[in-house]
């Protein structure tokens, strides 16, 4: 009896169950979901040409389809050899951006490289970057992950780095995520809780300067705190939000008769989408997402428990949670249970260079899927019970 059971979930782990195909439905869901809201949504935005955003979203998801195919075929332990190499890449590009005449400034925030009618966000493509030096690094030293210098200072110099770099964009949102990231796969890698916390602590310092230099920041973090009373000024956006999913109550105005995005809820089709979804479909729906992004992140967790060494494991945790941690922060921000941070939410908001990244995430963890084989811990339980 005690083979048959191992044998059927064994197998289930394989077919139906397997983490992997629960991911890629997720994905897929919430990216069919992001397209027919994002008709509505973009609508305000040039009437005469309202197929504009829904091209432009659907040419990124053809290319990241391309791009997510091609990272599966990468053998991520060659792929090794070039994480300084992509690290490097990242910083020059962080640094170019900010050059005038190179970047391009967009909603207050020079992050961008200009292609024509297109942009690239560099910012974006740093967080794969990071993810993967930190993966590489901590495999190589694996045993001194715990001391201070090795373990806490150099990585931490490296992140720093690349965020401050961000931060200089005035791109706080982004810097944030990439910081929350880094934390948590600083704390999966085995560095000193300690060192962690103080650093954190440590952290919120310069943010604050920062955000106290910046009156426009300050007032979105002040009128975050009596949103009410700011409804009429830095508020606004988050409280047409609010009225949105108000009238949108159990099941939604219906689809396209959203009012909100038309004149009252700026970036409607970025930032602010998910309160488009819970206007034009409902609770039902906003809570299907909610329940989308768990089950996504369930699965990751359960894969990444198979991982054969630190590095895979890492790296695929990077990926999962840079998805769940901007969607988490997206979610608060745009329901008022957080200040607003400008991030879209992952695979539903417009945006090439964020949904690109995002898929990128998502074919790291279906590459290792592909490559990983059953725990050795698993290996010796079957074994003991065979026995």
């Amino acid at each position: 009896m005690a083979k048959r059971k191992t044998k059927a979930v064994h197998t289930g782990h394989h077919g139906v169950l397997n983490p992997a195909v629960a991911i890629v439905v997720c994905v897929f869901a919430l990216a069919m979901l992001g397209v027919s809201v994002l008709f509505s949504a973009s609508l305000p935005i040039d009437i005469n040409n309202p197929y504009q955003i829904i091209e432009k979203q659907m040419m990124w998801m053809g290319i990241t389809f391309v791009a997510g195919l091609m990272v599966l075929k990468i053998n991520l332990e060659w792929a090794r050899k070039f994480v300084w190499v992509g690290y490097a890449i990242c910083v020059v590009g962080l640094v170019l951006v900010l050059i005038p005449g190179i970047g391009s400034v967009i909603n207050g925030s020079r992050s961008w490289f200009r292609f024509g009618p297109f942009g690239l966000q560099i910012a974006e493509f740093a967080k794969i970057g990071l993810i993967f030096f930190l993966a590489h690094y901590f495999s190589l030293i694996r045993k001194d992950s715990g001391t201070f210098w090795k373990g806490f200072v150099v990585p931490c110099l490296a992140i720093g780095l690349i965020v401050g770099l961000i931060m200089m964009q005035t791109d706080l949102g982004t810097a944030l995520i990439i910081s929350m990231v880094s934390f948590c796969v600083l704390y999966l890698a085995g560095t000193n809780v300690f060192y962690l916390v103080g650093s954190a602590i440590a952290g919120t310092i310069p943010v604050l300067i920062l955000i106290s230099k910046d009156p426009e920041r300050l007032s979105r973090l002040t009128a975050f705190m009596d949103m009410e009373g700011n409804k009429s000024g830095d508020a606004y956006q988050v409280w047409q939000a609010i009225l949105a999913f108000g009238a949108g109550g159990i099941d939604g105005v219906g689809s396209g008769n959203g009012r909100q995005q038309l004149k009252s809820l700026p970036e409607a089709h970025t930032d602010f989408i998910f309160a488009i979804v819970g206007e034009e479909l409902g609770l039902i729906a906003t809570m299907a997402v909610v329940l989308v992004f768990m089950v996504m992140f369930l699965a990751g967790v359960s894969h990444i428990r198979k991982a054969p060494n630190a590095y895979q494991f890492l790296l695929a945790s990077g990926c999962l949670l840079t998805i769940s941690i901007q969607a988490l922060v997206n979610l608060g921000v745009v329901t008022g249970s957080l200040p607003t941070t400008g991030l879209p939410l992952p695979f539903i908001s417009y945006g090439g260079s964020n949904f690109l990244v995002m898929g990128l995430c998502v074919a790291l963890i279906l590459n290792t899927s592909l490559a990983w084989k059953s725990p050795a811990l698993n290996d010796s339980k079957r074994k003991l019970k065979e026995i």
